[in-house]
């Protein structure tokens, strides 16, 4: 199984519409800037390439990015920040191939051999409906009901049969109600986008520990690119959860977060 290569498809649409408020010209630099990663990336310079992937990332968001940085971390034999970069990147387009693809080999080469636990319960379905690539969607979702339903609502004041009426009002309720829906799913996505509930251990070697302290009891082992959620924070230290229900206490130092 071999990398797929880096992306370069969608970056001009996706940057102008990322930065519409700062204007185009800020947005064709960027293009620029990702055009000279993605240069650098090909002549085999991971290293400079990456620094340059990071440095977009630093202001801007945006998947092909995440994806190549992730790339080109992984040329450089960079296990966790090449999974930090595609965990990233999986935040915004979960569903993309390519990076299913690339996941699923970088996952080959990490130490640790975590098998979640089967879920089937209803906050994992909902989960999977909201995140940071679902943003756009649920706004336009709600604004799109929205307005349909104050139409909606303003063609009823305008009829005189009564069951016309009633009929509007129930249409324009329902639409009112798949807008506070897609409110809701925008509220939730955008909580994910400002607040990271997982990490990737850079560390090469990480021990869990039952307390928030060096003086711990060791439970077990992470090694870099392994993934947890976060359950809690204090003084430096990072409660964490496996897919296996594991969990224990890991300096902050030793990850970052997602």
């Amino acid at each position: 199984m071999e990398l797929v290569r880096i992306l370069r498809t969608s970056l001009v649409a996706s940057v102008l519409t990322a930065t519409a408020l700062t204007g185009r010209g800020q947005a064709l630099q960027l293009t620029v800037a990702f055009d000279s990663a993605n240069a650098t990336y090909e002549r085999g310079e991971f290293q400079a390439a990456l620094d340059q992937y990071e440095a977009l990332l630093a202001d801007h968001r945006h998947f092909e990015t995440e994806f190549n940085a992730g790339n080109a971390a992984f040329k450089l034999g960079l296990l966790g920040k090449a999974r930090l970069h595609y965990e990233r990147a999986a935040e915004l387009d979960p569903s993309n191939e390519n990076l299913e693809a690339n996941l699923t080999l970088l996952k080959s080469k990490i130490v640790d051999r975590i098998t979640p636990i089967p879920d089937i319960g209803l906050a994992s379905w909902l989960a999977s409906w909201v995140g940071p690539g679902r943003l756009r969607g649920w706004v336009l979702w709600a604004l799109f009901w929205w307005t349909l339903g104050w139409v909606i609502w303003g063609v009823r004041w305008r009829k005189s049969s009564r069951d016309s009426r009633a009929t509007l009002a129930f249409l324009g309720a329902a639409c009112l109600a798949l807008g506070v829906v897609g409110m809701w799913g925008a509220r939730e996505s955008r909580k994910q986008l400002q607040t990271p509930s997982q990490l990737v251990i850079l560390a090469d070697r990480v021990d869990v520990l039952s307390t928030p302290s060096n003086s711990g009891t060791v439970l077990f082992q992470l090694h870099e690119g392994a993934r947890a959620c976060i359950l809690d924070r204090t003084n430096g230290w990072s409660e964490i959860q496996l897919d296996n229900g594991n969990v224990g206490w890991i300096p902050e130092s030793a990850s970052e977060d997602v």
